[in-house]
């Protein structure tokens, strides 16, 4: 008898590995070996955006953030604890993760407060004045 709830996505798993050589796919997509990104609550209020990222056990140590072309980029990895214990059932993701957000045209990149406390990551993105475009029109001789 098995002890863990039922999840639907084993059942496509299995339907994924029996089509796998006619479909071409990644094998790590048909082995199961899904990538996991953490979850993310964006609000925002007059003064900035608030980014507020889960992380449970994953170290301050293990997470990256920086600015790159317009995009926060956040990547980092939750590292799987191996014990030589039996494992029932492990629906948790490990490894490594990478996302990338749009900013917005107002926001001050350059003043992007980041706090880490009890597993969550929130950022703070402060509002700017919005730059207007600029538009001019050229002569053609």
């Amino acid at each position: 008898m098995k002890l863990r709830p039922w999840n639907p996505a084993e059942t496509f798993d299995d339907m994924l590995r029996r089509f796998e050589p006619m479909l071409h796919w990644p094998t790590a997509m048909v082995n199961g070996q899904r990538n996991w990104l953490p979850a993310t609550d964006i609000s925002e209020n007059a003064e900035s955006y608030q980014l507020k990222v889960e992380m449970p056990e994953i170290s301050k140590d293990d997470i990256q953030l920086a600015v790159e072309d317009g995009y926060l980029v956040l990547s980092g990895e939750r590292k799987y604890e191996h014990t030589d214990d039996k494992q029932h059932l492990n629906e948790r993701f490990h490894g490594q993760f990478t996302r990338r957000f749009q900013l917005p045209d107002n926001v001050d990149d350059t003043a992007i407060d980041a706090r880490f406390e009890n597993g969550m990551l929130y950022l703070t993105l402060p509002k700017t004045e919005v730059k207007k475009e600029r538009c001019q029109r050229i002569d053609i001789h």
